[in-house]
């Protein structure tokens, strides 16, 4: 299977505004966490930047973690594939311009328990200081992780991975998935990748990810 990393486009196509949104309802925005679903219906609105362009995944800075806003065909193109576990949140886009609301959906990807599913005895870490790369670390498991991040006082520490492997408890059908905290990349397969290509869908770019080994 080969898998490649999605992010953010930062070309022409985008406009000249990177981010390309800025969020009028902060407060909802900066609640929202990589690690778990919120317990309320944030209220998400964001204006276009001015010289930015309207594309089909839109990128903002307010939200932390790895989920996108995107319009109901990126939403459509992705229901047709296997995702990790997710939620969609309505979303509007208001064009400063015209005045103009556009509905669009807020996906939002969280699933702390796949880095469970690593083969830790494979996989390859290595240790971050303030993000900075330091060496290469041993992790036994992600409890083990846990013990050395609660150890942690000056909140430096980290750990990120240069090779993947999982375990056979993993779903090797996913077509998109996160490893929190131990990669910053969302990953999705060649045939997702593929089709979002097929489609046209404006807003992403993709990269190879050689350093998944499943």
């Amino acid at each position: 299977m080969e898998y490649f990393r999605m992010t953010y486009s930062t070309g022409k196509e985008i406009g000249r505004d990177f981010p390309q949104l800025h969020c009028l309802t902060q407060i909802y925005a900066h609640q929202l966490s990589a690690w778990e679903f919120p317990s309320f219906v944030p209220k998400l609105e964001f204006e276009l930047n001015k010289t930015a362009k309207l594309t089909d995944v839109l990128s903002n800075a307010a939200i932390s973690g790895f989920g996108l806003l995107m319009n109901d065909k990126m939403k459509e193109t992705l229901s047709k594939f296997n995702l990790m576990k997710h939620k969609f949140y309505d979303a509007k886009i208001i064009i400063p311009k015209t005045g103009e609301e556009i509905p669009f959906n807020y996906f939002h990807p969280c699933d702390p328990d796949l880095s469970r599913l690593l083969d830790y005895d494979k996989s390859v870490f290595y240790e971050t200081k303030w993000t900075s790369r330091v060496d290469i670390i041993r992790i036994n498991s992600y409890d083990h992780y846990k013990e050395l991040k609660s150890q942690d006082k000056k909140a430096m520490f980290g750990v990120k991975l240069d090779e993947i492997y999982v375990n056979n408890l993993f779903d090797k059908t996913l077509d998109l998935f996160v490893f929190l905290p131990f990669a910053n990349s969302t990953y999705v397969t060649k045939r997702l990748k593929d089709e979002l290509e097929k489609n046209n869908i404006k807003g992403l770019t993709f990269e190879d990810a050689p350093e998944i080994k499943v």
